[in-house]
């Protein structure tokens, strides 16, 4: 079993975070700095990834001294017992010195590191967020291990690179696990009795899930692997979500809570409808609960076959999209039926495609350049008869791309002006159908010396 070491300095939260991922109180949480002083052992769990979790000791000034002295930060920490680190860092205040010199020795170490700027809940983490993106790391999570933000965006960066790290020591010992591990997690979300079950059966060829004509049959989240064009692909049956004021017995309640989470750790959610009954105020709600976590979207237009008005249909469900859910220019839409199976090819082109772009990782330099005359000539509203500068973007996350603005006065930009760069962003760089997520701070370019 893979080992994770968190690190940091003291009351940054990592006790929190390592009890709420070993679902114990092992940990003592306190306010008072250097609580944990030993190195302390769990078995971690995230959904479907276990692992051995430590939480270690906080890094202080002593630590900044003894790392300036020793050649190999490595052989300190004894790194070559952990397979992934995760730096935790105070979101509220200003990265430290102790903090920079820290992950440069273990950029010098070479082992996967995720940044985890916590105590980001609500409009807190800027200064931590501004500066961590200059660490030198890939991966930076806004994050709250208090109220458990953030958890699914570290479910996804966990999940590739423990998947990368267990390809490798497999590689190392000679096996291939490309028959066991899924490339993506499909979710099938929907409302009962869309016929969800039905089209997984006629995707993987073979009748594995129980259906009927009756609603609520699926009442567990169920798991099926499918190959497709050389893409090994884990696909999710839920139960149907009604109306929240429909759902009254604690069977069914649990059966809610069970698809939500399949749709909280899921890569893409495709959202099937019943295209003879059109696009209702229920499907709306599911699809932007998928939205909201940030997972990617596809719209199957199911039992296709029984529409008569195609074109008519067509266009009702198109336009009410595009009204109800316009944060999201040109959602993905397939019309198919699952009965007879048509449409399944161009299903899982998109869901392709959409896998592509979701892990889309834009360059710094290349963002600011375009962001340079978008500024130009269109600049920030002004506030109260001075300019609103934005200073600098930043890619932070993938899985939904999310980027980070910094510039004088977030607080008083515009909705109007950041829905204009949400959708200049998403037809410049492809990323129409996508939940791309901007996140507003004060500061300036943190690559620039102040």
């Amino acid at each position: 079993m893979l080992k994770i070491v968190l690190v940091g300095r003291p009351n940054v939260g990592k006790s929190t975070l390592f009890n709420r991922l070993v679902r114990s109180d092992k940990a003592i949480v306190n306010n008072q700095p250097g609580v944990t002083r030993d190195r302390k052992y769990g078995q971690g769990t995230l959904v479907d990834l276990n692992f051995t979790l430590i939480d270690t000791a906080g890094i202080n000034d002593e630590f900044k001294e003894k790392v300036q002295n020793e050649s190999k930060a490595q052989t300190l920490l004894a790194l070559e017992e952990y397979d992934i680190i995760i730096i935790v860092i105070d979101g509220s205040v200003v990265v430290l010195p102790v903090e920079k010199i820290y992950a440069k020795s273990l950029i010098k170490a070479d082992k996967p590191t995720i940044i985890l700027v916590n105590k980001s809940e609500g409009t807190r983490g800027g200064l931590g967020l501004s500066e961590s993106v200059s660490l030198g790391f890939e991966d930076v999570i806004p994050f709250s291990a208090e109220h458990g933000e953030g958890l699914s965006d570290l479910y996804d960066c966990l999940k590739e690179k423990i998947e990368y790290q267990n390809k490798k020591n497999d590689e190392n010992n000679g096996l291939n696990i490309h028959e066991k591990k899924s490339s993506i997690r499909i979710g099938i979300i929907g409302r009962p009795n869309t016929g969800k079950s039905t089209l997984i059966n006629k995707i993987i060829g073979q009748k594995r899930l129980v259906t009927g004509i009756q609603a609520g049959i699926t009442r567990d989240a169920i798991e099926v692997l499918w190959k497709y064009n050389n893409e090994l692909i884990s696909i999710i049956d839920t139960a149907g979500l009604r109306k929240k004021s429909k759902v009254i017995n604690i069977l069914e309640k649990d059966m809610v809570n069970d698809t939500l989470r399949t749709i909280k750790y899921s890569d893409i959610c495709i959202l099937l409808i019943d295209a003879s009954k059109g696009i209702d105020k229920q499907d709306l709600t599911i699809a932007r609960m998928i939205i909201g976590e940030g997972r990617g979207l596809i719209i199957g237009a199911n039992m296709w076959d029984k529409v008569l008005d195609k074109n008519i249909i067509k266009d009702e469900i198109i336009n009410k999209l595009k009204i109800s859910l316009s944060q999201i220019k040109k959602i993905s839409i397939v019309f198919i039926s699952g009965l007879q199976s048509q449409g399944i090819e161009k299903l899982f082109e998109m869901v392709l495609d959409i896998k592509k772009r979701l892990n889309i990782r834009i360059s710094t330099g290349k963002l600011n350049r375009w962001l340079a005359p978008i500024i130009e000539n269109n600049p920030p509203p002004l506030f109260k008869g001075k300019k609103n500068n934005i200073r600098y973007i930043t890619q932070v996350n993938v899985k939904p791309p999310t980027f980070a603005v910094f510039m004088s006065s977030p607080d008083n930009l515009q909705n109007s002006y950041k829905r204009f760069l949400a959708a200049s962003i998403m037809e410049d760089f492809n990323l129409y159908g996508l939940p791309v997520r901007i996140m507003y701070r004060k500061g300036n370019n943190p690559y620039i010396e102040q």
